[in-house]
């Protein structure tokens, strides 16, 4: 897979006004600079403060906590963005799964935390078991199968943990917040169907916010 080259935004982007969020990824920036030769010890130091964001239950919208129908993650999965870094080094973002619904098995290609806000899941991590030489083959196995609580947090650091599947056990919808190192919705990923040993290159995009591409295709059909 050819990987994605973004240019750099104007200027950090903010989707929400929250002063939690504010502060929290001010401390993850400054986390972030300080052990950036060290991404075990960057996800060590963060989870204290991301435990709290997660326990305040008043910082975050009711638009970021709703399903999106025309997902394309599929099965109304919403991917809410909340703050994107000018250099794309660092997103926040909300996931909403319905009720039953599971997101396709995904990796996300940067460190980061995920953390239940709202809702239960079941989250089963995988992981490559082929040499990843064949184009568009894959093999995967199992490592784990977990219930996921509200406040619960997982890290990811690829390839520990960086292949997954998601599945909203709750009655309704769930919502995860997603710190990551990259810009998760705008560059290419990976989507595997175990049944097939295949996999396929994917961007989920975000549900309120266009990836550079989508905007010259807009421009193009004006």
């Amino acid at each position: 897979m050819t990987h994605t080259i973004l240019e750099p935004l104007p200027e950090d982007q903010w989707f929400i006004d929250s002063p939690e969020l504010r502060s929290f990824v001010t401390t993850v920036r400054e986390i972030s600079a300080s052990t950036s030769e060290n991404r075990t010890q960057t996800l060590a130091r963060l989870k204290p403060y991301f435990q709290e964001l997660l326990v305040q239950q008043k910082w975050l919208g009711e638009k970021f906590v709703q399903v999106n129908p025309e997902s394309k993650m599929g099965g109304g999965i919403g991917q809410w963005l909340l703050y994107r870094a000018k250099d794309r080094s660092l997103t926040v973002f909300s996931l909403v799964i319905p009720p039953d619904s599971t997101t396709p098995i995904h990796d996300h290609l940067a460190w980061g935390l995920i953390g239940l806000y709202k809702g239960n899941q079941q989250e089963t991590v995988y992981r490559r078991v082929d040499s990843g030489d064949s184009e568009g083959h894959a093999e995967l196995e199992v490592v784990e199968v977990r219930s996921l609580q509200p406040g619960d947090i997982y890290r990811l650091l690829p390839p520990d943990g960086d292949i997954h599947a998601v599945k909203t056990t709750s009655q309704t919808a769930s919502v995860s917040i997603h710190i990551l190192g990259n810009d998760t919705g705008c560059i290419l990923r990976h989507q595997f169907i175990p049944e097939f040993h295949s996999v396929k290159s994917f961007r989920s995009g975000y549900s309120n916010a266009p990836c550079k591409e989508e905007e010259e295709k807009e421009h193009a059909q004006v």
